[in-house]
């Protein structure tokens, strides 16, 4: 009787060991599974997804596989631990394998000895130089379409993986699948952003090509031929070499404006020699043709900042001036531009009529103008953060900040 009920009470320390071992596990899931939805890069996704399963099952390595749609083939996306880092980028037909079985047949599986199953892929351990004993595989659904198979590798206490592990690591499945499709679909509509960016440089480059070849020439012909008419001797009367020099004077400027219009679709300045030089030359136009009173700061420039980010920077600013031209009736304008080690700051002041902030927000969409828009959506894909004051009377000052990447 004593026997027994120790015995018993064995029995309950364990039940109770490994309920407590449950929720701890749970916790920690439930806490992976909240940060999982804020993650948008993929490739950090995925690292997360698979280190936290092998984590929170204690497990000494693990792969997560991606379907591939167009190829119907599994990807060793990423590995984590047993040497794993050569698998990355692998493929195996998605059929094939433990992992194509789960995948194929929407189901987990556990394999306490890999070696007495025929559809384990030995060769795998061996060009690794790992063995792999047992395992616990599960299919990475949503929405009833089948995306990957997470799979962990050997307990590091030695046991096998039992129900428990399988059902942890289906829940933590589940909610991987949906932040992946998210990730993706992120990614989808940051490449797509990139693709109407690139097109959109496709046009502005033929257009700076069609001003150069076309109204840009056609002006210095006319300013040639009336230098050419105003030195003829006795050609002209005096009411008449005035209207010329006047209209001299109009072509000049009409050129000067056509030359920055050329500049602004194209400043291969920026491409050749940086953002700093840009900027100058820029504003050396804008004071030109714009009778701008526009004051320019620059600091910390001297080093080219990378390709992506003066680009972008450059078109804000553009962007921002545009905006001064067409709206603000301004007397002054304040460009900064400082980049303080790791960071980039870029400021646009003007002292004009400003604007209702907040109004103009709400009735966005029925304006039909994307000017800020824009300038928000081209500040978030360099990392950056684009802020705006205004209030009527008291002008406009538009603020990046943005990281300088490595």
């Amino acid at each position: 009787m004593a026997d027994e009920t120790e015995m018993s009470l064995e029995e309950i320390r364990h039940e109770y060991q490994l309920a407590q071992e449950r929720i701890a596990a749970l916790t920690v899931l439930q806490d992976v599974a909240r940060n999982l939805t804020s993650e948008l890069d993929l490739n950090k996704l995925l690292r997360e997804i698979l280190h936290s399963a092998v984590r929170v099952l204690k497990a000494s390595a693990g792969s997560l596989l991606l379907w591939d749609d167009a190829t119907n083939e599994l990807v060793f996306a990423v590995t984590d631990g047993g040497a794993g880092e050569a698998l990355e980028g692998q493929r195996m037909p998605a059929d094939k394998g433990i992992a194509g079985w789960v995948f194929t047949h929407h189901q987990p599986r556990i394999v306490h000895d890999v070696r007495s199953n025929n559809r384990f892929y030995s060769a795998i351990d061996e060009s690794l130089g790992y063995h792999t004993s047992s395992l616990v595989a599960v299919p990475m659904i949503t929405k009833g379409q089948g995306i990957g198979v997470l799979e962990v590798l050997n307990k590091k206490s030695g046991e096998s993986f039992d129900e428990n592990d399988r059902d942890i690591l289906y829940a933590l499945a589940g909610q991987a699948a949906i932040a992946v499709v998210n990730a993706r679909l992120y990614q989808e509509i940051l490449d797509e952003k990139d693709r109407i960016i690139a097109l959109e440089e496709d046009v502005r480059k033929e257009l700076a090509r069609d001003f150069h070849d076309g109204p840009a020439q056609t002006l210095s012909a006319m300013i040639m031929s009336i230098e050419l008419i105003a030195t003829l001797p006795g050609s002209l009367s005096e009411s008449a070499a005035a209207g010329l020099a006047d209209i001299r004077t109009m072509a000049t400027k009409t050129l000067h404006q056509v030359r920055n219009v050329i500049f602004e679709l194209r400043p291969v300045i920026l491409k050749t020699r940086g953002l700093e030089p840009a900027l100058h030359s820029y504003v050396e136009r804008l004071r030109e043709a714009e009778d701008m009173n526009i004051h320019l700061n620059i600091e910390g420039l001297k080093k080219r900042l990378p390709t992506r980010l003066e680009e972008i920077c450059f078109s804000i600013i553009q962007e921002a001036i545009s905006n001064v031209k067409r709206h603000a009736n301004e007397k002054n304008v304040w460009l900064t531009a400082i980049r303080r080690g790791d960071e980039f700051q870029m400021v646009v002041k003007d002292d004009g009529e400003g604007f209702d902030l907040a109004k103009m927000e709400k009735s966005y969409d029925r304006r039909g103008k994307l000017g800020l828009l824009n300038m928000q959506e081209r500040a978030e894909m360099i990392g950056g953060r684009l802020s705006i004051e205004s209030a009527l009377g008291k002008g406009t000052t538009i603020t990046l900040n943005a990281p300088v990447p490595p």
